[in-house]
Formats: C-alpha cells, structure tokens, sequence
C-alpha cells in the first residue's frame, strides 16, 4: 500500500485499492478514503467524497461518508464509526444509526435515508473498489 503521510501533500491513486483487509478488524476503526464521482451532479466539474470501509459480521461494507440526514462524515474521529458496542454504525454529529452490513437507518434523524453502499470485493488480501460510478482517488493517513 502507498505510504499516504499527509492529505495535503499525497498524490492522487486514480485506482481500485483502498487497503489491506488485514487493516481492519471486526466492528473496529474503519479505513477512510476519498472517491471521485465518474458522474458529477450537474454543475461540478469534479465531485469529491469521503468514504470508508468497515469489518461486521465477517464481511467488509463500504460507504459514502455522508449521513442520511445532512451530508456530514459519521465519524467523530478518523475511522470511528461504530457505536460503543460494536453493533451499529453511528453519526456523531446527530446520532442517526445505521446497520453495518446494509447502511440501513435504524433511527434518529436519517428518517429513514440509509448510507449509500459502495460495491468492494477482496482480491488477494486487499480491499478494492468495485462500483462503476466512482474511483478511489486518496487513501486517509495512516
């Protein structure tokens, strides 16, 4: 994996990879990324999102960083997105729930709007990106 020491200076992967499969652990930190819309909502040019992959139920789901709510990132530090007892995914900005493994809203303030999944497979021990609407562009410092 590329050594992504800091945001500002790191160049951009245009690839697939987003990490190491051994990087995560069940119900643990999550590994933040950045993708770029292959399809930009009219009137931008490029569309930048953060993203993130998480470990539940033996599975990795992957995850447009936005809350259902208002589009803030869910984590109230770098890769924290799961509740104390590991079972949910949570916003920390409003408290909106999600199931890990659907992105599906459990209660608060999503009202019902899930997290949009992103389509990820793992291929010799790395996690990759595998939805045609977007590429990864930046990996998150370590």
């Amino acid at each position: 994996m590329t050594d992504m020491s800091s945001k500002e200076n790191s160049p951009k992967l245009d690839t697939t990879v987003i990490g190491s499969a051994n990087s995560i652990n069940e119900g643990g930190k999550g590994l933040r990324f950045t993708v770029r819309s292959l399809t930009p909502r009219p009137g931008l040019e490029e569309e930048l999102i953060p993203a993130f992959v998480i470990k539940y139920d033996t599975g990795f789901h992957a995850y447009l960083n936005r809350c259902g709510h208002i589009a803030v990132q869910l984590d109230f530090m770098p890769g924290e997105f799961f509740t104390d007892d590991g079972n949910t995914l949570m916003c920390a900005t409003h408290g909106a729930e999600y199931a890990p493994d659907t992105g599906a809203c459990l209660g608060g303030p999503c009202f019902g709007i899930g997290l949009e999944p992103l389509d990820t497979q793992v291929i010799d021990d790395e996690i990759v990106l595998n939805d045609s609407r977007y590429v990864v562009v930046q990996l998150a410092a370590e």
